[in-house]
């Protein structure tokens, strides 16, 4: 880790200009908030730069009001230097429905997330501090929206997937560095959230689906961890999405697994970051569905894209082949973007799979720097294109997740098992609860 970012855990108060110095290498957006203007209606301050710099000293004040730890601090500061850092990749002016000329950055927490999942492992944060970075900054305007949702399953949506008191204290020093004349207003929404997390329970960072695990494992107490994965995730998925309220009706819903269900394998990460010699090292019995051998098949070349749409085709047809018979199957693509992860993912879920995500997340340098020597190199400019174009996911995609890193060790596996804490052997869970990911 960065002599700075060390400083940083320790107490230190850099400012934006020190910070930008010290990361700008692995971070150029850094240097493009001097000249990304905001609208004046919101952002009275100024550009990106200048509110950072506002927001940064806010979370100063609030490290050490709130007398955060170490790591907790470094998270909360890292955050605040970057959960505006999508804003150069998305803001455009447009006009309102008045015909009044707008500066708007749609979705940018969503792909500042993006860009800072290959670029932070460069760093060599601890785990935990880089997943709770990713979480702030993708979810830092979720906070109004799920309190306008008001239901206990949006709080228990959220908090799955971010600390909500660090997400309550990066807002508000976000809500303090800006000049908007609703100011005190959103502090006042943002106190609302606090006192609506805390009255479900979601407030201290424990497992917000503790309750309906142990329920699941009550119900199903000589049930093997897949099943007991499937039973839970699904529920809480359909708990999210307003289709049940308890774990009863989970238990419930899940009756018909309990005899045989398919388990589906979808891996998601830019070409030379190691999904398919780890598919062939961890998931030696499953079938796989490989895009790349489709296309070596019905056009001789991995690299031709001008067979896609038959190579989707065929493979959809091989994934439905399996998932009828209930077999193992692993969906071996880059799914980089959420629309084409969707496919396999939405499949497995009409038939009932178990289906768990590998995210794998090797720092950028390590996926460049390794390319030019594998059997299969891909050219430069499309490796920056599927960086660039990411959508890292998000934890309500999948049953459940697992994270790698450069060296494929497990970082975090979302989902449920009673098998106790340990690497995960042939996806058959690795944790005790449902875990907070990125």
């Amino acid at each position: 880790m960065r002599p700075l970012l060390d400083a940083l855990r320790g107490g230190a108060r850099p400012d934006f200009g020190a910070l930008t110095a010290a990361l700008g290498d692995v971070l150029p957006l850094l240097d493009r908030l001097h000249d990304t203007k905001q609208d004046p209606q919101w952002h009275a301050e100024g550009t990106v730069a200048v509110h950072t710099t506002l927001v940064l000293q806010e979370a100063y004040d609030l490290a050490d009001t709130h007398r955060l730890d170490p790591e907790t601090r470094l998270a909360l500061v890292l955050a605040a230097l970057l959960h505006d850092i999508g804003k150069p990749l998305t803001t455009r002016r447009e006009l309102d429905r008045a015909g009044r000329e707008r500066i708007i950055s749609p979705r940018h927490a969503d792909r500042g997330r993006s860009f800072l999942a290959y670029r932070l492992p460069e760093l060599q944060l601890p785990h935990t501090v880089q997943r709770q970075v990713m979480a702030l900054v993708g979810h830092h305007h979720d906070p109004v929206r799920t309190l306008e949702a008001g239901t206990p399953a949006a709080f228990r949506r959220l908090a799955r997937q971010v600390d909500l008191r660090l997400l309550y204290l990066l807002e508000v020093a976000d809500t303090r560095g800006r000049v908007t004349a609703d100011q005190a207003a959103r502090l006042d929404d943002l106190e609302y959230f606090r006192l609506q997390a805390e009255e479900y329970g979601l407030w201290t960072g424990d497992d917000p689906y503790a309750d309906w695990a142990r329920h699941v494992c009550a119900a199903l107490p000589d049930a093997p961890a897949a099943l007991l994965d499937l039973t839970l995730q699904r529920g809480i998925l359909d708990h999210e999405a307003g289709l049940i309220h308890t774990p009863h009706e989970a238990v419930a819903r899940g009756y018909a697994a309990r005899g045989g269900f398919p388990d589906l394998v979808v891996t998601c990460g830019p070409s030379g970051s190691g999904k398919s010699s780890w598919i062939a090292e961890h998931l030696p019995d499953h079938t796989v569905v490989s895009l790349d051998a489709l296309r070596q098949d019905l056009a001789g070349k991995r690299a031709d894209q001008s067979v896609n749409g038959q190579v989707l085709q065929v493979a959809k047809e091989q994934l439905r082949a399996a998932l009828r018979r209930h077999g193992r199957v692993v969906w071996d693509a880059t799914n980089t973007r959420r629309d084409f992860r969707r496919v396999p993912i939405g499949l497995g879920f009409d038939y009932g799979a178990l289906v768990t995500l590998v995210v794998f997340q090797p720092p950028l340098s390590a996926l460049f720097g390794r390319n030019p020597g594998r059997e299969h190199a891909v050219p430069p400019q499309v490796l920056a294109q599927q960086v660039e174009h990411a959508e890292f996911p998000s934890l309500p995609e999948a049953h459940r997740t697992l994270g790698l890193d450069e060296y494929h060790r497990w970082t975090q596996l979302a989902g449920f098992s009673a098998a106790g804490d340990r690497p995960p052997n042939e996806l058959e869970g690795a944790g005790r609860r449902p875990r907070d990911l990125w």
